[in-house]
């Protein structure tokens, strides 16, 4: 039995889901995580550590251009 691969055809980029935490993946504050998909930039949260003051507060902005955000949704 000779069965063909059917995973011959390239994935087609637009396809791929691309996820990025920028803060509140293991703590409780800070969340922030972004999503592309389809050529639209979507984040989702942009909290504060309630633990830290000033630029410490905040999630890791620096990390991405966020001049390429679409859309932000807060979630709470």
């Amino acid at each position: 039995m000779n069965a063909a691969p059917e995973d011959d055809d390239p994935v087609d980029p637009s396809d791929e889901l691309m996820f990025l935490a920028l803060g509140g993946g293991n703590e409780v504050g800070r969340s922030c995580h972004i999503i592309q998909y389809k050529g639209k930039t979507v984040m989702l949260d942009a909290g504060v550590h309630p633990g830290f003051s000033g630029l410490a507060q905040l999630p890791f902005y620096d990390e991405f251009d966020l001049s390429t955000v679409d859309i932000l949704l807060i979630t709470q």
